[in-house]
């Protein structure tokens, strides 16, 4: 099934996002989308990402960061985005276990 079906974001975002992926992060990690978007039944919302990165130094980490918000920033400005990275030997933060439950995988 197409993800642009199971999620309440224009074609043109999500292919944005996957995009700047992956310019940005190593193929074999993970993005998902979760929150208000991820729900066909809401409305509105920021676009929450749950990335799962194999990075683990704090700097890699950064600069991929930034890259992703830089270049999906150039194609779509104004756009709420709120990023959380799970790296590993990160804490285990509830936020990863929610975000992997009731998300949906992108990539």
């Amino acid at each position: 099934m197409d993800v642009s079906t199971r999620i309440r974001l224009p074609k043109k975002v999500i292919s944005c996002i996957i995009n700047a992926f992956k310019k940005s992060f190593n193929p074999n990690d993970e993005l998902w989308l979760f929150g208000s978007r991820a729900d066909l039944t809401k409305k509105g919302g920021d676009i929450d990402l749950y990335i799962k990165t194999q990075y683990n130094d704090p700097e890699a980490i950064g600069k991929a960061k930034m890259s992703f918000l830089n270049y999906i920033f150039m194609e779509l400005e104004e756009q709420k985005i709120d990023l959380v990275i799970q790296y590993p030997n990160s804490d285990d933060l509830a936020i990863y276990k929610i975000a992997q439950e009731e998300g949906i995988r992108i990539l």
